[in-house]
């Protein structure tokens, strides 16, 4: 529905972010030196920081070339930066609308889901609404014989206890329950990951 002036900025400002993180996700992320950092320094120097912790000076071995852990840091941050600006844009266009884009609720967990070591981003997909909650996040050291890893581990230990932290005045009945529900990406044409598709209508 029509709110006011804000009306346009939103959508603009939610398209600008998206097209930003596409890029990010089709264009640097595909290419093979941020790829290959990933795979070499991911599960051991960038799944064990937070993402404040990859702003700050970093050791010896971060060193400024392309697809180094330093250089793969920087885009984990601004691809985490556009979906935060993403986020901000669809939580104004909810109030403005007066419907729950991204509940109260949903930001408080998608907000310390992103404080958890190795986590780039999380929040609330599609249209919104209490039912689902994404997180990117780098692959942490292999856990379970390699059918899970720390960082995925840790993320839904979060969600689990969350339910805890939600319980209704002590009487055990829980506002929201949280069941993380872990899927990855999907191989596509030999890849894992993205599947861009182009439709001309």
């Amino acid at each position: 529905r029509k709110t006011g002036f804000l009306d346009d900025y939103y959508w603009k400002d939610l398209k600008r972010c998206n097209k930003k993180i596409g890029t990010l996700l089709t264009d640097q992320f595909a290419s093979a030196p941020i790829r290959d950092g990933l795979r070499r320094d991911g599960a051991m120097i960038l799944a064990n920081r937070t993402a404040e912790q990859w702003k700050k000076p970093m050791p010896s071995s971060w060193h400024e070339f392309v697809g180094s852990s330093w250089d793969v840091a920087g885009k984990l941050i601004d691809l985490r930066m556009a979906i935060m600006e993403s986020r901000q844009n669809l939580k104004g266009m909810g109030r403005a609308a007066g419907v729950p884009v991204e509940p109260d609720e949903q930001t408080a967990l998608a907000n310390a889901t992103m404080k958890l070591p190795g986590v780039v981003a999380a929040g609330v997909p599609g249209a919104g609404g209490y039912d689902a909650l994404y997180v990117i996040y780098v692959k942490g050291p292999d856990t379970c014989d390699g059918k899970s890893d720390r960082v995925r581990d840790e993320i839904g230990k979060l969600w689990k206890e969350w339910n805890r932290k939600e319980e209704d005045g002590g009487n055990g009945n829980t506002k929201a329950v949280v069941c993380p529900l872990s899927v990855r990406a999907a191989g596509f044409g030999g890849e894992n990951g993205l599947c861009v598709s182009r439709l001309d209508w």
